[in-house]
């Protein structure tokens, strides 16, 4: 079925540090787009308060609620 692949202990340490480096970017990105972009800022910002004022729902009902909406589209 599968095959074993040697690599060196180099080229693991290449990859390490192209993925970190990958993660910093992508969260780079990320913080850039958000802090660009008003109308989502306003939306996390929002989101934020009623989580602190306990504005939430169980995660079984939220679930329930995607796949229904799911469900009636065509």
């Amino acid at each position: 079925m599968g095959q074993t692949v040697e690599v060196t202990r180099e080229i693991l340490r290449k990859f390490a540090r192209a993925s970190e480096a990958f993660d910093e970017l992508s969260d780079a990105l990320e913080d850039h787009f958000i802090a660009h972009n008003p109308k989502l800022l306003r939306e996390l910002r929002q989101a934020r308060r009623e989580h602190l004022a306990g504005k939430t729902r169980p995660f079984a009902e939220f679930v329930e609620e995607l796949n229904h909406t799911r469900r009636r589209r065509p």
